[in-house]
């Protein structure tokens, strides 16, 4: 089996890292809505490992984690090993047990999107001891959940067309 699609298609989804890492970092580019920009690189990571196996999978888990990790900066390795593991889990699943399809997609995304955004909120911010915490978490963080959900539909279908473009045969 010739292998040139495989390292074409890893190489374009490193692009698309990359790309989504400057545009999610750049000031004032992705507007804010309610107070809530998204994370772009949380549903980059999972589409592309509802696609490929487990290990490409986890490491382009921890690419996108480890770039996370940059951009915030206050959180060293959070990112990088949840979605590490995630994303290793997820290449399993959907490669031996379960169809990607839209629907599982976009369930499976909304699930992880919303459990890893609020332990972050949980970590750094509850037990980091701050002040007014259930405002704060609706004024900025539920709208950063529900963008960069929406982000993951427009993701989801990306990474399908990128891998279905650049399969083996």
């Amino acid at each position: 089996m010739d292998k040139k699609f495989t390292i074409v298609r890893y190489f374009a989804y490193g692009l698309e890292i990359l790309l989504l890492f400057v545009l999610q970092s750049t000031p004032n580019f992705i507007p804010e809505v309610f107070g809530g920009r998204p994370l772009l690189l949380i549903p980059a990571a999972l589409t592309i490992a509802y696609f490929e196996p487990e290990i490409p999978a986890m490491f382009f888990g921890i690419a996108c984690g480890v770039l996370l990790d940059f951009g915030y900066g206050d959180n060293v390795g959070y990112y990088t090993v949840i979605l590490g593991v995630i994303c290793f889990v997820l290449g399993w699943i959907f490669s031996d047990y379960m169809v990607v399809s839209f629907f599982n997609a976009t369930a499976f995304s909304a699930g992880i999107i919303t459990g890893v955004v609020c332990l972050f909120f949980l970590f750094f911010y509850i037990f980091a001891g701050k002040g007014e915490a259930g405002m704060y978490f609706l004024t900025h963080y539920v709208s950063k959940i529900i963008y960069t959900i929406l982000c993951s539909v427009l993701l989801y279908f990306l990474n399908k067309g990128l891998f279905r473009a650049l399969l083996d045969y």
